[in-house]
């Protein structure tokens, strides 16, 4: 008797279970007008990153740098660190990979307050890691004592997004010093910053990591240039650290971890920062408008940091997902725990609360169960 075969071979077990990303807009079947699903910023790129985009594309028949060196040497001159503590990939949950994959064996630990990125569990299980999830606590924030608390013997990694995405809720700078100081040394911890230019002064935002590396040698900055630099569809992202650290994560690392026109954009972005300015005050500005509207509109809200809102509306996460939709608005939703708005342009604020107003007419118009 013949055994049948598999039409493939069968991929590695670590798949088995594993979580999907989710998506932040719909596909192109949907038509959204407001795109508030990604974290992305409103505005395109400055005339002077297209054009060295454009004069970058010129060279394409020839590789970019192998590691990166022209933009780790900038970044490195940006935050007042050698370019041997610098890591560039193409966006900074590519280097996150790699640095899971270059710390953990199968069966180690990763631990992380959560809810947090929900790409998370997805990096760690393709690791043959288990993620350890913390509570947050009542106000969506994360539990310094609590991440503590759960460092065991197998933990090889703690993961701390700061601000938290999806909550948008920011430890911090001292209360961020004092966790990385009480996490045991033998550790990795890894802070994730994607959202650090919304929550702090530029100045401080580009100072603290060389003043926390100098106190901490286990410890991984993420930046990212996908938010309040605008340039999502570049992919460039860097980790600050140690140059052992460093050393480590190019040793897994593939050559060319960037192409000419994404590393073209990043310089020519650094050299702007009046641009990530306005977009940080662009943020701010709508942000609150947003916030005060949704708490208006009698919907909970967790305090923000970043270019996003947070409501924690639970199992009413997919009809309110779903009315904003009709809106021709595109959120993120958890199903079951909450949604997740991002701030965008002054009309994009304007559609999400009048569709709010709607959402809060309909269920007052509601018959009682």
């Amino acid at each position: 008797m013949d055994i049948p075969q598999p039409r493939i071979p069968r991929p590695s077990g670590r798949l088995d279970g594993l979580p999907g990303y989710g998506r932040g807009r719909a596909g192109g079947a949907v038509p959204f007008r407001h795109r508030l699903g990604s974290n992305e910023a409103p505005d395109g790129p400055t005339p002077a990153v297209q054009a060295a985009v454009a004069a970058a594309v010129a060279g394409a028949n020839r590789y970019p740098d192998l590691r990166g060196e022209t933009l780790a040497a900038a970044l490195g001159q940006r935050h007042g660190l050698p370019a041997e503590a610098v890591a560039v990939g193409a966006g900074s949950i590519v280097i996150l990979d790699q640095i899971v994959s270059a710390w953990c064996d199968p069966g180690d630990a990763v631990v992380t307050p959560w809810r947090s990125y929900e790409a998370y569990p997805i990096i760690a299980g393709l690791a043959g890691a288990r993620m350890a999830g913390v509570p947050l606590d009542t106000a969506a924030r994360i539990d310094p004592a609590a991440v503590c608390a759960a460092v065991g013997p197998g933990c090889r990694i703690v993961l701390i997004c700061n601000p938290n995405n999806p909550t948008g809720t920011v430890l911090a700078a001292d209360e961020v010093d004092r966790l990385i100081a009480a996490l045991p040394a033998g550790v990795l911890v890894v802070l994730d910053e994607a959202y650090a230019d919304y929550a702090a002064p530029a100045g401080e935002v580009a100072a603290l990591p060389a003043r926390r590396l100098a106190r901490h040698a286990n410890l991984a900055i993420l930046r990212t240039f996908s938010k309040a630099w605008g340039l999502a569809g570049m992919r460039v992202g860097y980790c600050l650290a140690d140059p052992a650290v460093i050393a480590a994560i190019h040793a897994v690392q593939p050559p060319f971890p960037l192409p000419g026109p994404a590393v073209a954009a990043a310089l020519a972005g650094l050299a702007e920062p009046d641009a990530v300015a306005a977009r940080v005050a662009l943020n701010a500005a709508e942000r609150s408008r947003l916030d005060a509207g949704i708490r208006a509109a009698g919907l909970p809200v967790a305090e923000s940091a970043a270019n996003f809102l947070w409501l924690p509306v639970a199992g009413a996460a997919e009809a309110l997902a779903a009315h904003l939709a009709a809106a021709g608005i595109a959120v993120r939703c958890f199903a079951g725990e909450g949604v997740r708005i991002t701030t965008g342009a002054a009309s994009d604020s304007d559609a999400v609360l009048a569709a709010l107003g709607t959402w809060n007419a309909r269920a007052a118009a509601a018959p009682p169960r």
